[in-house]
């Protein structure tokens, strides 16, 4: 799984799955065209959606929106529950000519947000597939469904919604286009600590410069540039709050160039000097 781009696995007749997460298992910034929903089971957990960070404890539950880059620390003793489905299968059949991609964009990412009965009802839902989904009793996909149905109902109808400009990657459902997408992501992965010219990285993917440039302005929403400036500023931002290593040596392990320049994209992407994010951010 590249650090950006992260494609589930999911069963193209039922495009849906839950798996369960202890507190020491952590993800870096990702995103994915498939909705997910967290539910914290056990102790508590610090999660950034769109560069904003929570903590949510037992009980409490986060949705994230297709294509919206996320993570979760390591917060040991806390357990939570992953939820992800391909949202155009289960509204294949909308005739309302409701844009639910919309409306999700727009959704209040937390449960601290909503009210105490919204919350309830989805984690009575949340619960109810879990249940189906351990025992899979004949039927089980169909009460999945209508778990799924009722939640998309709940989200639409009940949860407060705001103007958010979100940290976004456009999702697309052309398969080939997200592998070669996968591709380049994790070229990037492997290599960004090193120059990386838009011209290797064109040859790398197979196209010619002038081609690479508008395939990946098209699919991201970003220059390639912007993308790499973007995740070498995730992975010094990582680094910021989980080690104790010196601004001046994540700059090298980053990839950056110059001092300068890092300290210039980080106050902009972050409205705030490396240290001062580290002091806030830090556990």
């Amino acid at each position: 799984m590249a650090i950006y781009l992260e494609m589930p696995n999911l069963n193209k007749d039922f495009p849906f799955r839950t798996l369960v997460n202890d507190g020491n298992i952590l993800t870096t910034p990702h995103w994915h065209r498939e909705i997910e929903l967290i539910y914290v089971t056990k102790g508590k957990i610090s999660l950034g959606v769109d560069d904003v960070p929570y903590k949510l404890s037992q009980g409490e539950i986060a949705f994230i929106s297709s294509g919206v880059i996320h993570y979760v620390l390591a917060s040991p003793g806390s357990e939570r529950q992953v939820y992800q489905f391909d949202l155009s299968y289960f509204t294949a059949l909308n005739k309302e000519n409701i844009d639910v991609m919309e409306i999700f964009s727009k959704l209040q990412p937390v449960s601290t947000d909503w009210s105490k009965q919204t919350e309830t009802e989805i984690q009575k839902l949340l619960e109810s597939i879990d249940k189906e989904m351990s025992t899979s009793e004949p039927g089980y996909q169909f009460a999945v469904k209508a778990a799924i149905y009722r939640l998309i109902t709940i989200l639409i109808r009940e949860i407060p919604k705001k103007e958010r400009k979100a940290k976004k990657i456009n999702p697309t459902n052309n398969e080939e286009v997200l592998e070669r997408l996968d591709g380049i992501f994790r070229y990037v992965e492997k290599y960004y600590k090193e120059p990386i010219s838009l011209q290797k990285i064109a040859d790398i993917s197979g196209y010619s410069t002038f081609y690479f440039t508008k395939f990946f302005k098209k699919n991201t929403g970003k220059t390639f540039l912007t993308f790499l400036n973007d995740y070498r500023i995730d992975k010094a931002k990582w680094l910021l709050i989980n080690s104790d290593y010196p601004v001046s040596e994540i700059i090298s392990e980053t990839g950056f160039e110059s001092d300068k320049t890092f300290y210039r994209l980080f106050k902009k992407t972050m409205k705030m000097p490396p240290l001062d994010y580290r002091n806030k951010m830090k556990l």
